[in-house]
């Protein structure tokens, strides 16, 4: 049946039956998609999603995988990654044009080549532009959001449109795109300034050097697990509540930052939930603070 489904499914781009969504994935957990797709246009993710409504599939756009965790027994529908024509950057003046595609990491970098400040605060942070914005990230007190201007999305009858800023409703790790899944993002205008590249790599530097202290990157992880509450760090609160190192089969808690997961080699999706669960149950008997999930599970 899925062969067949996959004669019907005609685009540039790449199309996978069965992948393993560990694959995908940066804490490297997770059972089979019935379908991965790389979309190459916007006129290829057209036909995707098509295929998608005509055969009453569910679809999920994924960006790197940073932040999703997979159940074990997979997806059943379509995962959607947006390929290569997503992943422009123009610049223009100050105003700068990405695709949703582009690393975070690319962006971060062309930014400081152009001597754009600003940016370098998020430099470690994995995940691709439109996932950084539907999930408005941030660090040291800097957002992405910040420096938007538009946002260019299709909708769920394959119109593109242009959001402006004030169209937009950006929250603390959350965006009015996590909540509208009808709407796809696949550009961002932002606007940057130039400034001193001295400074940018002084940034820049720090920033690397604050994630090494204080993040467990030679581990599989999924970054940090929890939203933090308005009280205190949701690593501080792990951690008092006695979690540090707590394992559920071979996941564990770090033992460098608490808001992080580490899979220690072959750990299960229900392993990880188990342990969500477990911490959130702590923490809520000693804070009286009910943890929210900054991960998403599908």
């Amino acid at each position: 049946m899925q062969s067949k489904e996959k004669d019907k499914l005609r685009i540039k781009g790449r199309v996978v039956i069965n992948q393993p969504t560990k694959e995908l994935t940066s804490i490297k957990i997770g059972g089979l998609a019935d379908f991965f797709v790389i979309p190459e246009d916007l006129d290829d993710l057209k036909k995707v999603l098509s295929f998608c409504r005509k055969g009453n599939l569910p679809f999920f756009i994924m960006g790197s995988g940073s932040k999703l965790l997979v159940r074990d027994k997979g997806f059943r529908g379509v995962i959607i990654k947006l390929g290569e024509s997503f992943k422009s950057i123009v610049s223009n003046g100050n105003q700068v044009r990405v695709g949703a595609g582009v690393d975070l990491a690319t962006l971060i970098d062309f930014a400081a080549k152009k001597s754009f400040p600003g940016l370098e605060s998020l430099l470690g942070i994995p995940g691709t532009v439109g996932g950084a914005i539907a999930r408005n990230v941030s660090a040291f007190g800097k957002t992405l959001s910040e420096k938007v201007l538009s946002v260019k999305v299709l909708d769920g009858n394959d119109n593109c449109l242009v959001l402006s800023k004030k169209d937009i409703d950006f929250g603390y790790r959350t965006s009015t795109f996590l909540h509208n899944k009808d709407w796809i993002i696949i550009e961002v205008r932002l606007e940057l300034w130039p400034g001193k590249k001295e400074e940018i790599i002084l940034r820049s530097r720090q920033a690397r050097e604050r994630r090494t202290l204080t993040q467990p990157l030679s581990f599989s992880t999924a970054g940090c697990i929890f939203k933090n509450p308005s009280s205190h760090p949701a690593g501080f609160l792990i951690q008092e509540a006695g979690c540090l190192g707590m394992k559920v089969g071979n996941a564990q808690v770090s033992l460098q930052h608490a808001n992080f997961i580490i899979n220690k080699g072959n750990a299960t999706a229900r392993d990880v939930i188990s342990l969500i669960e477990k911490i959130r149950k702590k923490v809520e008997d000693k804070f009286a603070i009910s943890l929210e999930l900054e991960l998403e599970v599908i």
